[in-house]
């Protein structure tokens, strides 16, 4: 085929023609996906620290991301809008570009403009790449440098000149200022280079080619100049290039927690990783796609010899990785081994569609049309227009608070902290606060110095109880009676007979327990005096049913489920969308409640819980026991 093209130029014209059209319809529908399904505002975790850094002069080490920041920072001068929303849409926006590319790469890859369509369709509406295209996150940006890298390469093999491999190499240099892990693709690449060089090995490894590639290199790591100039402007500067080369490279690469997570799975954890594994691929495709991709390995593997081993290179580095990464987030880490899977799963459906005669594009339009379907199911569990939970949890944390009154001291969990930081910073920057670990050790005296000067001392829980074992009774705290923290039994006590209700408990995290109690005392409102002791002590669990009968529905297990079950003529999905033995963080939640095809709850680890009307819309919701559950508040007297 690529023969014929090459003697052809009028076929190669049109090829290329048609597979920009493809590339550009599918980077609108995706661009319109997205943006569709955006999360309105700010968030926890990294998203929230990516949020309130963006647009700063300063970028430290420990930021990092330098090309992620700064492409950040010019979609927020062009929009105009809040830095969450800006960032926010610039993942929406590099997504998509990045869906555009993969048609053209899985094209090339496949000989099919169709299959290459239904391939990028199919990773478009894959479950994390697109939880992550609608937040601030790195993500999207990341899988788009992999596709360039890959489509530049192919384009080289096609006709292997010094320029394009020069080419390749600066867009490769400046992957690395947006993720460290273009690093795992190298293996890949450099086999690739060596082998479809026309000339053999040796005709790349020439001094000047080196030098090229040590150039482009180089130029790349100057992205990092932005992070190393912060140094000297903290309050305890470098005494030298050296000691910050240092402290950049500890920073930037997180030497201190990724040497304990890297290659640090428990032996005993292996099988349920490797359960995780297929679990992440079927949310991420279904059962079919891999079996699919496997054929299409196969293919590749008689057309293109240096193809198939740059693919499955590309796949096996990003899996063996993210596999064997000890760390809460792993099925991020997956993604680029879930593009090599959509991108085979391209030339697998190229070569079925050959054994339908004067046909060959109906391989493509089955995947297209399985994507379309798969993408309908789970548009209303990734819509997150109206997710304002974090902006909920931090007003409600810091309601009444101002700089001429009073002072917050947190300590809350990382992933709230940094919500709190864009919250105190962007949308109500007359908050004034500091960490409770920063200021403990002179917290007398600054307690002292505010109340001098009118201002009171406001603790979150876990701040009141350090100051009450570093203290004791010197700084006695009493609960501030200015905000209500409602319970779990709060929240179900009164309401009405006859309404619709999903209570949901996951394994909590290891510092939020659950409180048996607290939700014997619900589980009696909802069920009619039925206390279901299965919800406490399951993986995952969910009940549903009508107020005052009996539960129409309970299931609990040790693994992942969905359900679809009918609660008085509403049609409600109840969908379990985590690893709880892996995942710790999931910027999406950990599962879904669909009534109605509306996005009714976002299920996190702990108990959640909704009450909704016939169209799905909430009445009540109500967390506990994780990052969105109410805190109390306690002020110095």
């Amino acid at each position: 085929m690529d023969a014929s093209r090459a003697s052809d130029p009028g076929a190669d014209a049109r090829a290329s023609t048609a597979r920009l059209a493809a590339a550009a319809l599918v980077a609108a529908c995706a661009f319109l996906l997205y943006h569709a399904t955006l999360l309105p505002s700010f968030d926890f975790g990294d998203t929230g620290s990516f949020q309130v850094t963006v647009g700063s002069p300063v970028i430290t080490p420990r930021d990092g991301y330098p090309l992620y920041f700064a492409i950040g920072r010019v979609i927020l001068r062009a929009t105009h809008a809040e830095p969450a929303r800006a960032l926010n849409l610039a993942s929406a926006v590099e997504a998509a570009i990045a869906s555009g590319v993969i048609v053209v790469v899985a094209a090339e890859l496949a000989g099919s403009v169709v299959a290459g369509a239904g391939a990028a369709l199919l990773f478009v509406v894959s479950y994390t790449f697109w939880s992550q295209a609608i937040i601030a996150e790195v993500y999207g940006l990341h899988i788009l440098f992999v596709a360039v890298t890959l489509l530049l390469l192919l384009r080289w093999q096609a006709r292997p000149t010094t320029h394009r491999l020069t080419l390749f190499f600066i867009v490769y240099a400046l992957g690395f200022g947006n993720h460290l892990s273009m690093i795992l693709l190298l293996p890949a690449y450099a086999l690739f280079i060596l082998t479809a060089a026309p000339g053999g090995w040796r005709s790349v490894v020439r001094p000047r080619v080196i030098a090229i590639a040590v150039a482009c290199a180089c130029v790349g790591a100057l992205q990092y100049a932005w992070n190393l100039r912060a140094l000297w402007l903290t309050p305890q500067p470098p005494h030298g290039i050296g000691e910050a080369l240092q402290h950049f490279w500890f920073d930037v690469t997180k030497s201190d927690w990724r040497d304990t997570m890297v290659m640090n799975v428990p032996r005993s954890m292996l099988s349920d990783h490797a359960a995780m594994y297929w679990f992440d691929l079927r949310q991420q495709f279904g059962p079919v796609i891999p079996g699919i991709a496997a054929v299409g390995l196969i293919a590749l593997a008689r057309r293109n010899r240096s193809r198939f081993v740059l693919v499955a290179l590309v796949y096996l580095a990003n899996f063996l990785f993210a596999f064997s990464y000890n760390v809460g987030d792993t099925h991020v880490f997956y993604l680029p081994s879930h593009l090599a899977v959509a991108l085979l799963a391209a030339c697998g459906a190229a070569f079925l569609g050959r054994f339908v005669p004067r046909a060959a594009w109906l391989g493509g339009l089955a995947i297209a049309a399985y994507a379309c379907v798969r993408g309908y199911d789970d548009f209303p569990a990734l819509d997150r227009t109206n997710d304002w939970r974090p902006t909920q949890v931090v007003s409600e944390l810091t309601a009444g608070l101002d700089d001429r009154r009073a002072v917050l001291l947190a300590d809350v969990n990382w992933q709230v902290q940094n919500g709190l930081s864009y919250f105190a910073k962007v949308t109500r920057p007359e908050v004034a606060w500091a960490r409770m670990p920063d200021v403990l050790l002179y917290a007398p005296a600054l307690v002292a110095d505010n109340r001098a000067i009118g201002r009171e001392v406001v603790l979150t829980e876990r701040a009141r109880a350090s100051v009450a074992a570093a203290y004791g009774p010197l700084l006695p705290a009493v609960v501030d009676t200015r905000v209500t923290v409602p319970t779990l039994a709060d929240a179900t006590k009164d309401l009405a007979a006859g309404t619709r209700y999903v209570m949901c408990v996951l394994r909590p995290s290891r510092d939020l327990p659950i409180a048996v109690d607290d939700l014997a005392e619900a589980t009696r409102a909802l069920t009619g005096g039925r206390l279901l002791s299965l919800l406490a002590s399951s993986e995952y669990a969910a009940v549903a049913g009508i107020v005052g009968d009996p539960p129409r529905y309970l299931a609990a297990g040790a693994v992942p489920f969905q359900r679809r079950i009918d609660l008085d003529g509403v049609p409600v999905q109840i969908r379990m969308d985590s690893w709880l033995s892996a995942d710790t963080i999931r910027r999406m939640g950990f599962g879904h409640v669909i009534a109605a095809r509306h996005h009714t709850l976002i299920v996190e680890r702990g108990v959640s819980f909704v009450a909704f009307d016939d169209h799905g819309v909430p009445i009540r919701s109500a967390y506990a026991s994780n990052i969105f559950a109410p805190q109390q508040r306690y002020v110095i007297r």
